[in-house]
């Protein structure tokens, strides 16, 4: 295997890819694989995944697909748009079609698991026509569990939809019908809050919430050094805790610079300063490019304002003291900590503080022109 293939095996800097390995997310995998195993409707069947971009969702929802699989469930894997109720429906019939492999001939008849079909997780002309995505999904549960199979539907970047809105109703009287049937969902912290908050969907605040935050780098240094040492380059223990600590515990920049050392580094060769140099500025170019950026975006100037008199108080910051910065008493600042609070730009992680919760976000901030 040459140079770029083991590169490409052990780090996948792009947002939709995993590496081999997928680091710091054991627990919440193995909880959500149990909650398989349980009675339908248990609350564990039901999870809902927050994080900032770069925090490794999607990773994690690919992740859960191939070990879903392995416990005997077909998944259906989206994105959420429009037209995924449909979208849902096509996965599930192509991905479960194997099992039906000798299912070739015409289904005749009114028996539960054949009403609805010509063959296979085909649907009749009539059931095409005639039926919507809650009857087509009960239909796909009733024929999958004839083969001993449960039904997992993934979404990814979730967010308040009339799509979203059918399929986590249809889900609900799945689970009604006692269908063997779960679910994830992946989005950004404001966009779940969205969704928990629609009148229709309020049912999904009793799911499993699951807040996907940074690394251990200790587990990160453990990685670096097996991963250093399968494609044949040193590194010195130093330069090693240094690239570690430079991920600040953040799945995306871990990534990165795994992936800019190895790049950097000559093959059979020794890391060096200027290697460790070289990786983490072209690290934080792609952060700057694929994080920050798409993250600030969106926000109003009073918004970035105060963000960076947040920045200037360096790390956690009381918020007498933001007030102070930006001239305001408490309630004038209050829209903008809450906003940015549900858009996943910072953390409360007690009363009365505040601090970003993006790794370098600050610095970023402190170094455009205001």
């Amino acid at each position: 295997m040459d140079k770029k293939e083991d590169i490409y095996r052990l780090f996948q800097p792009t947002f939709g890819n995993r590496p081999e390995k997928y680091l710091g997310r054991d627990g919440v995998i193995q909880q959500f694989i149990a909650g398989l195993k349980e009675p339908v409707g248990s609350r564990n069947r039901c999870t809902l995944f927050l994080g900032q971009r770069g925090m490794g969702k999607t990773a994690l929802l690919l992740e859960l697909s191939d070990h879903a699989q392995k416990a005997g469930y077909v998944v259906a894997r989206v994105t959420a748009h429009e037209g995924m109720p449909q979208a849902i429906i096509e996965q599930f019939q192509l991905n479960g079609s194997k099992f039906f492999d000798n299912d070739k001939r015409k289904l005749t008849g009114v028996t539960a698991g054949a009403m609805g079909f010509s063959f296979g997780l085909t649907f009749s002309e009539a059931a095409e026509r005639q039926y919507g995505f809650r009857s087509k999904m009960s239909l796909l549960c009733d024929k999958l569990a004839e083969k001993g199979k449960g039904a997992l539907i993934l979404i990814d970047e979730v967010r308040t939809s009339v799509a979203m809105r059918e399929v986590a109703s249809a889900y609900q009287e799945l689970v009604g019908d006692q269908k063997n049937v779960a679910i994830a969902m992946a989005g950004l912290p404001h966009a779940v809050s969205s969704v928990l908050n629609d009148s229709v969907l309020t049912f999904l605040n009793r799911a499993v919430k699951v807040e996907l935050g940074t690394i251990s780098t200790q587990l990160i240094r453990a990685y670096y050094e097996k991963a250093f040492r399968l494609v044949g380059i040193t590194i010195s223990d130093e330069l090693l805790d240094r690239a570690a600590l430079s991920t600040r515990g953040f799945p995306y920049l871990m990534q990165l610079i795994g992936y800019y050392v190895i790049q950097y580094t000559p093959e059979e060769g020794t890391v060096t300063d200027d290697v460790m140099n070289k990786s983490e500025k072209a690290a934080m170019k792609d952060m700057e490019d694929n994080v920050f950026k798409p993250i600030l975006t969106p926000l109003s100037d009073n918004d970035i304002v105060f963000l960076r008199a947040m920045a200037r108080c360096n790390g956690t910051v009381t918020t007498s003291k933001l007030q102070a910065k930006l001239g305001k008493r408490g309630p004038a600042i209050q829209p903008y900590r809450k906003r940015l609070i549900e858009a996943g730009v910072i953390e409360a992680p007690r009363r009365g503080e505040l601090l970003f919760a993006v790794p370098y976000l600050a610095d970023f901030l402190l170094s455009e022109r205001e």
